[in-house]
């Protein structure tokens, strides 16, 4: 890490990756030149560290949020962490896509499907310092999704404002939309509607408590 070993950031090595829709999108879209990689769910082993990092130490294991923030910008501080300051300065590939720079948010500017990646001292770490094997139990596959969707999911039930008892209903049960209905009864609805056509999803949806709606029937 010579150039980066004054600063918050740590090289992970990659232990998992998930594959995101947003993903599929780029891949399939223009802007895409031969070398670049994707990928923005992931977590792994901080292999390095940066000087001025004291939240990770080497070994532990992380799970890097797919929303890099500094955590300490204007907008960090109204909660607006998509919109970091700081975390994306150049931009490059989005402003080729889209016509102007995001913070480090989507596909490729993460490049998670690395066999070793850079990140600021923003990762969610697993092992932490006061109890390194709390989550020694636990495999990648069922913490990976602490990455994205499920704190996409759960921001959705979130910005609905759930009250005790209310009932919620979720148009699509991807994923994400699964992990919306649960987040839906972890804030207190009393009945979530599962809305969607595919059959297999709605049937997971149904193994969490939610009732299923085919609105094709």
């Amino acid at each position: 890490m010579d150039d980066h070993s004054g600063r918050r950031d740590a090289i992970i090595k990659v232990t998992s990756c998930a594959i995101c829709g947003s993903d599929l999108h780029l891949y399939g879209g223009p802007g895409m030149h031969a070398g670049d990689v994707m990928g923005h769910e992931t977590m792994g082993e901080v292999v390095e560290v940066g000087r001025g990092n004291s939240q990770l130490r080497i070994g532990d294991r992380v799970v890097v949020p797919f929303t890099i923030s500094c955590g300490e910008c204007s907008m960090c501080q109204r909660s607006l962490f998509s919109l970091c300051q700081r975390s994306n300065p150049s931009g490059a590939k989005q402003a080729e896509q889209i016509g102007y720079p995001t913070a480090a948010c989507s596909g490729i500017p993460t490049c998670t499907a690395a066999s070793q990646v850079d990140r600021p001292s923003t990762c969610a770490c697993l092992s932490p310092t006061s109890d390194r094997s709390r989550f020694d139990g636990l495999s990648d596959e069922q913490v990976l999704f602490l990455s994205d969707i499920f704190p996409t999911g759960y921001m959705a039930a979130e910005n609905c404002d759930i009250r005790l008892g209310q009932a919620i209903a979720v148009f699509g049960c991807d994923p994400v939309g699964l992990f919306a209905i649960k987040s839906a009864f972890l804030l207190g609805a009393e009945r979530v509607i599962a809305i969607d056509t595919v059959q297999e999803r709605l049937a997971l949806a149904q193994q969490t408590g939610a009732e299923m709606l085919d609105y094709t029937d």
